[in-house]
Formats: C-alpha cells, sequence, structure tokens
C-alpha cells in the first residue's frame, strides 16, 4: 500500500508500506527517502506511533497520512558527542541523542561529507551496528568513540584477500607439483636401478 509522509514544512512523500510492518520498519523508509528523522516522531493524527508496533495496530490504510512532528522528549535533551573515527585516521564529531537510530548518525555523517548511507559501516565495540538499531541499544548513552568504513573500503580489502589467497594457492600447487615430480621421479630412478639389478643377475648366472 502507498501512505504518505506529511513534514511540518508541509511538504508529502509517498512511501510504499505493509499493514505488518513496524513503525521503526517506516522510518527506515522514511530515511531511505533522504528526509531526516532525528529528533522527530510519527505521528497518526494525534496519536504518537510507538517503534515496535505495525501500521495495522493503529488502523492505518492505503493512501493514508502520517505526520512528522519534532518530539518534546528530544526538545528537553541536550544530546552528547559522538567521535567517528575513519580509516583514514580521521575523526568526525557529531551530536546525537541515546535514542537516535544507526540510520540517524549514519545520515549526519553523509551530510558531513561522508560515504553514503547504504555504503557506511558503523562498528561499536567490534560490533558491526545496524540501522534500525538505536545507539543506547549499544551501550551508547553519552560520549563515546566508534568506528566508520566504507563498503568500498570493505569490498577493496576482500578483493585484496582474495587476490592474495589465490596466489598463495598458486604457490602452494606448485610446490606440491614439483614434489609429487620429484616423488615419481625417484620412484622411476628405483625401479630402473632394481630393473637393471635383476638383469645383471640373470646375466651372471646363466654364465655360471
Amino acid at each position: 500500500m502507498i501512505i504518505y509522509i506529511r513534514e511540518q514544512s508541509g511538504k508529502t512523500t509517498a512511501i510504499k508500506a505493509d499493514p505488518a510492518d513496524t513503525t521503526q520498519a517506516v522510518r527506515i523508509k522514511i530515511m531511505q527517502k533522504g528526509i531526516s528523522m532525528k529528533d522527530k516522531d510519527l505521528m497518526y493524527f494525534d496519536v504518537k506511533l510507538v517503534s515496535t508496533k505495525r501500521l495495522s495496530d493503529y488502523g492505518i490504510k492505503h493512501m493514508d497520512t502520517l505526520y512528522l512532528k519534532t518530539g518534546l522528549l528530544h526538545l528537553g535533551s541536550s544530546g552528547f558527542l559522538l567521535s567517528v573515527a575513519q580509516p583514514s585516521g580521521g575523526v568526525v564529531k557529531v551530536v546525537v541523542n541515546d535514542f537516535d537510530c544507526v540510520v540517524d548518525v549514519k545520515q549526519e555523517l553523509a551530510r558531513e561529507g561522508g560515504p553514503e548511507v547504504p555504503k557506511q559501516r558503523l562498528k561499536a565495540g567490534g560490533v558491526e551496528m545496524h540501522n534500525e538499531k538505536r545507539l543506547r541499544d549499544y551501550g551508547i548513552t553519552g560520549e563515546a568513540v566508534i568506528w566508520m568504513e566504507s563498503a568500498d573500503d570493505i569490498e577493496k580489502k576482500e578483493r585484496e584477500a582474495r587476490i592474495i589467497k589465490t596466489i598463495k594457492n598458486k604457490k602452494i600447487r606448485k610446490i606440491l607439483g614439483a614434489v609429487i615430480f620429484l616423488i615419481i621421479f625417484i620412484i622411476i630412478l628405483i625401479w630402473a636401478y632394481a630393473k637393471d639389478k635383476i638383469k645383471l643377475n640373470v646375466r651372471m648366472k646363466s654364465v655360471f
């Protein structure tokens, strides 16, 4: 079905959704349209939608409109600085709240000149952070440092690792081939020596 998202500016955007979608899934779809959900609540008339509930729980149907409003909880929160370390060695600092979703952070990083949202990979304590999760889900409730990689960098590293593995496998195959050849050569020498010895013994017996 199609539902409409109306921002406070009056701009309306259509998105595809399913009655079984959770509010959080809808928030992700909205952000994929380039709309920031930072400090925003999703409303159906005057009802604030809970992230874990489904659209069907609110009776939301095809062609219905949802509204984005600045949340009162967000207005009363000062937020904190989150440091994002990059492979280049640089560090980007963004202001966040612990209820922000990971994808909110990615959007901020994209606005700061970082990779596009789909190409970002964020990690906290070695664990990859998922878009729909909130910072508090990873224990981030105050100033912290997380790590960012781009999908392009990861793909490049994986490609380099595959090339190195292929080269190593070729070297191993060459070494094994040489060893097998040497073993066969030795066997042939032993066989030839044994055969000649047998012939020599037969000749010596025939002489005597």
